[in-house]
């Protein structure tokens, strides 16, 4: 089969491994469609490192059931998006539906061990997701990782009707961030770097947006918060660009009570004195991935068409680094996807 997969010299090569072969409790799954995602330049960069390399890259996957291995029940032809994360079931934090921080950790497709940018994948069958016929296999592939990270976010920032939320980064997650916050009950405001993600981020729900177009001007977005709450501040603020400035302005963009909401990953550290929490008694939050139970919902509102996925663009699987490059230079508006049929 061809994969995407990245050596130990951090380059990313076109290759051919054997097909994989499903074991017990094991499906193989007919990828269709997969999304690039920024997690992948993480990789790429080796601050997430496989183990072993040479790994298949990718995260973000859906498609369709085409064998299976003794004890698994699905069917060939069974339409399914891959939820990454593999969990044990049985520990504590599986029982208590958090798989996403299984307490055994048996692994990450397409982090630390071979994912979806292939041809084929082999996964456990409780890894996998239905997806609803009204559902393509883009928008399927894109919830495995964006779409299900916003309903787990918009979860643990615990939302009520009428809070404000604002939400830093309008990219693949952010615009999603964005629709989950609103199905919650929330009024979003949207922080983006330029005039096109500002109309996207309204296109898909904000009722604000504010204009973010140079690292030093974050040293003024509280101040624009307070302007567009009456002086409250947010309810919420969601991070998801990750830099110092960033996750600074967006602990002081809060509301008394409210909830920092720190999303994605960053090789930058959060440097703030405690009291800037104390005194007004805000909290913050992390998440890492979701729950299955996240994927199956998100899949649920896109189905009813109250999640919809922006797609930036199609590649073939052999231009994958082309579609890495314009996420790089940050010139997407929205998900890449990779078309493997």
């Amino acid at each position: 089969m061809r994969a995407a997969r990245i050596f130990d010299d951090l380059s990313l090569r076109l290759d051919e491994p054997a097909d994989p072969e499903p074991g017990p409790g094991e499906v193989l799954v007919r990828i269709h469609a997969a999304g690039v995602c920024g997690t992948d330049l993480h990789i790429l960069d080796g601050m997430i490192k496989p183990d072993p390399y040479p790994m298949t890259v990718g995260h973000e996957a859906a498609g369709v059931v085409a064998g299976t291995g003794p004890g698994a029940t699905l069917q060939p032809g069974d339409r399914v998006a891959v939820y990454n994360k593999l969990f044990c079931g049985w520990c504590e934090q599986c029982l208590a539906g958090r798989p996403n921080i299984c307490d055994t950790e048996p692994g990450q497709l397409g982090f630390n061990m071979d994912g979806g940018d292939a041809e084929f994948v082999v996964v456990p069958e409780r890894n996998l997701v239905p997806v609803p016929a009204a559902v393509d296999f883009a928008t399927a592939a894109v919830l495995t990782c964006a779409g299900m990270t916003a309903v787990h976010a918009a979860r643990r920032a615990g939302l009520k009707l009428g809070d404000t939320a604002v939400v830093n980064g309008i990219g693949g997650v952010g615009i999603l961030v964005v629709q989950a916050a609103r199905q919650a009950g929330a009024r979003v405001i949207a922080v983006a770097d330029s005039a096109d993600k500002q109309e996207l981020a309204r296109a898909h729900g904000a009722a604000g947006t504010v204009l973010v177009s140079r690292p030093e001007d974050y040293g003024q977005l509280p101040g624009r918060v307070r302007d567009l709450t009456g002086g409250r501040g947010a309810d919420a603020f969601f991070e998801l660009v990750g830099t110092t400035g960033t996750m600074t302005a967006g602990v002081r963009s809060l509301a008394k009570g409210g909830t920092f909401v720190c999303t994605g990953y960053t090789d930058q550290p959060l440097s703030i004195h405690p009291i800037e929490f104390i005194l007004s008694e805000t909290n913050l939050v992390s998440t890492v991935a979701a729950t299955r139970q996240d994927l199956a919902d998100a899949l649920a509102l896109a189905a009813a068409g109250a999640m919809t996925v922006p797609i930036a663009g199609h590649f073939p699987l052999e231009k994958i680094q082309d579609a890495l490059d314009a996420l790089r230079g940050r010139a997407v508006l929205g998900r890449q996807i990779l078309d493997l049929v």
